[in-house]
């Protein structure tokens, strides 16, 4: 096995192992030890960190996996490369619909924060778990209902593009690139507010960002350079030969949760993070 392969496998196991204890321990933290005080209007920042933990959990063990068939194809079991894909395609997309959400959730706690204090608490999380849950098994449709694809993965196979069939793979980058581009509209509007708007704004008042706030804009700009344009990047260095180095994609993008988890461990811990901007009223505490 070329070492340029068994260093990515491993290090990317570094990662998705270490992103998942960042999780484990933001999520005790909150609920077990309270460590952190329990805040309703970061209710789906709570989900996320539990997505992310079953997210890198799923990849770590997939990774894993894919390190033993280079080792031994003694470790090959028939079909095992799918299952554990599905389950790590599974949770990613249903994620991407969370981290949607957030957005969406902080774009109006921005812009309409009178009107959103006052009916946030009629609107159910209930709705949007419901909403999670049935992308989920839209996935689920569409994976073995639409695209017929059969649970027939080739014994060498490694990576979504040989566990499923082309249809579904097709899907899942439409849908998923589909989602970041609305993802990012709201999450540059939030940027824009913050960082531009109030910048050039004449009447200059200090503001408290809150902390689901910063988590939601770490979050894009985590999942912008570290998966959208690191695969991009990836997919166009056409010197990159995949069979050799493997999953880079994979690697960077639990670079980036790591990343992201010491961040919002920093965010959560480090006590009150006052930011400056501008404001046309009186300064406004956004939570």
């Amino acid at each position: 096995m070329p070492w340029v392969l068994l260093f990515n496998y491993i290090i990317s196991i570094v990662f998705a192992t270490t992103a998942f204890f960042l999780n484990g321990f933001l999520l005790l933290s909150i609920f077990y030890y309270k460590k952190i005080t329990v805040n309703p209007s970061m209710t789906f920042i709570y989900w996320k960190f539990g997505a992310d933990l079953f997210y890198t959990l799923s990849l770590s063990i997939c990774i894993s996996y894919y390190l033993l068939m280079s080792l031994s194809a003694n470790f090959i079991i028939k079909n095992l490369t799918f299952w554990l894909v599905w389950a790590s395609t599974s949770i990613g997309s249903m994620r991407s619909i969370l981290a949607l959400s957030i957005s969406i959730e902080r774009v109006f706690a921005t812009f309409i924060p009178v009107y959103f204090h006052k009916y946030r608490s009629k609107f159910p999380n209930l709705l949007v778990l419901c909403i999670i849950l049935a992308k989920g098994f839209l996935d689920q449709y569409i994976l073995f209902g639409f695209c017929g694809n059969d649970i027939d993965a080739p014994l060498e196979c490694n990576g979504i593009f040989c566990a499923v069939n082309s249809c579904y793979n097709s899907f899942y980058f439409s849908s998923e690139l589909g989602v970041y581009f609305v993802n990012g509209a709201f999450s540059a509007t939030l940027f824009f507010r913050f960082f531009i708007w109030n910048y050039f704004s004449k009447m200059q008042k200090n503001c408290i960002i809150s902390r689901a706030t910063r988590i939601a804009l770490l979050d894009f700009f985590i999942l912008l350079f570290f998966n959208v344009l690191s695969s991009h990047f990836v997919n166009n260095l056409r010197i990159v030969n995949i069979r050799e180095v493997g999953p880079l994609t994979v690697a960077t993008k639990m670079f980036g949760f790591v990343i992201e988890g010491l961040i919002t461990c920093r965010v959560l811990f480090g006590g009150k993070l006052v930011s400056t901007f501008v404001a046309t009223s009186n300064s406004l505490k956004l939570i």
